[in-house]
């Protein structure tokens, strides 16, 4: 008897061992297996994260130098943040098991650094790679008047902004004052309180021209009607040097919601307009404009009742629908103003994100696999994932 029950137990124990140890081998499997496809990143000039950041709700690719990073979710054992190079794909950051994991912010790149986007006690970090910790990058002067908060990039230039969301739309400031970095100190470029305007929305860059939406309310009721102008600014005169009218009425007057700045390419604004909520069809619309500041003309050029994202790089500019029928990736001739289709496989697509001169990125509905196509849209590539 006692030997059968030693037999029993020595089982019982093997038996445990063996399915804790094959436990523990998926486990580290799935820890150090992630399927990934090396990526060979083009040379030239980019923007960067900056337009990335503000064409897309969740920004979850940059680069920096020859580098990409991207936040991979949606994966109990290998969400992170990863570098991906042509020579390796390897993660950087990681805390352990979670069904919703932290990454390292990547809002704000320039060509050598990942900066954080916050700015407190006016000191500005950037991401140590090496010792895997935010580190003071640049203590900015105290003499500044009001102490910016927020930062981005654009190209290789650092700038600031201190804003206050307005009650007219979450994407327009009542407040609103541009710092560039200068040095250890910060010099004031743009600002609302200089302008005849009321609101303005978040800026693009091109060139060394600043562009934004601008709203100016027509009387101190709430309700009043206004006039929206699209703008051109010179940051280093501080003034606005060219503008045309691209809204005038009450706010949802025509059914048509505001219009945004998305991208710009030689003096034509691209942007977003939506539909008022249709409560009988329970869809909206969004259409896209063109807004040429040199011919003072507007025109539509893109109707989808999907989620639409527009991106650009030099001068090109790309829509891309995220669901609906519409599904899939368009350039637009930014001379004539036609749309294309470049992209429309039966695939997920979330985000549009451009960071070389050759390749549009995008992620799956998880938010785990990155792909990539060609500008033209006739070779599609697998990044991670």
């Amino acid at each position: 008897m006692k030997s059968k029950k030693s037999f029993r137990i020595i089982t019982i124990t093997l038996l445990s061992a063996f399915f804790l140890i094959a436990a523990l081998c998926i486990a580290y499997f799935s820890l150090i297996n992630v399927p990934h496809h090396n990526a060979k990143i083009e040379s030239g000039s980019y923007n960067n994260s900056y337009l990335n950041t503000y064409s897309n709700i969740m920004p979850r690719l940059t680069r920096v130098g020859d580098k990409l990073y991207y936040n991979a979710s949606n994966d109990f054992f290998k969400y992170g943040t990863y570098e991906i190079t042509a020579d390796y794909t390897k993660r950087i950051y990681w805390e352990g098991p979670s069904l919703s994991g932290n990454y390292i912010d990547l809002d704000c790149a320039s060509d050598k650094n990942l900066f954080s986007p916050l700015i407190e006690n006016n000191i500005i970090e950037y991401y140590n790679l090496e010792n895997n910790r935010y580190e003071e990058y640049l203590k900015i002067s105290e003499s500044d008047a009001e102490n910016p908060k927020e930062l981005f990039v654009v190209k290789k230039q650092v700038y600031c902004c201190y804003s206050e969301f307005c009650d007219y739309s979450d994407n327009f400031y009542s407040t609103y004052n541009l710092y560039r970095q200068m040095g250890n100190y910060t010099e004031l470029i743009l600002s609302v309180k200089d302008l005849e305007f009321d609101y303005i929305s978040e800026p693009q860059f091109y060139d060394k021209y600043i562009y934004f939406i601008a709203v100016q309310k027509l009387s101190d009721n709430e309700n009043s009607d206004i006039k929206q102008y699209v703008c051109k600014y010179d940051p280093d005169n501080r003034e606005i040097i060219d503008k045309m009218i691209c809204f005038e009425g009450s706010e949802h007057s025509g059914g048509i919601e505001r219009f945004s700045c998305s991208s710009v390419v030689n003096d034509k604004i691209y942007g977003v307009a939506t539909d008022q909520f249709n409560e009988y069809s329970g869809e909206s619309n969004e259409y896209i404009y063109s807004a040429d500041l040199k011919n003072k003309t507007s025109n539509l050029i893109f109707k989808s009742n999907g989620s639409t994202i527009i991106n650009s790089y030099e001068d090109k500019v790309f829509i891309c629908v995220e669901n609906g029928k519409d599904k899939g990736i368009y350039s637009v001739d930014t001379v004539t103003d036609e749309v294309a289709k470049i992209f429309d496989k039966d695939m997920d697509i979330n985000g549009l994100y451009i960071v070389d001169p050759k390749y549009l990125y995008f992620t799956d509905n998880a938010y785990f696999c990155l792909y990539r196509i060609t500008q033209d849209g006739k070779t599609l590539e697998k990044v991670f994932g």
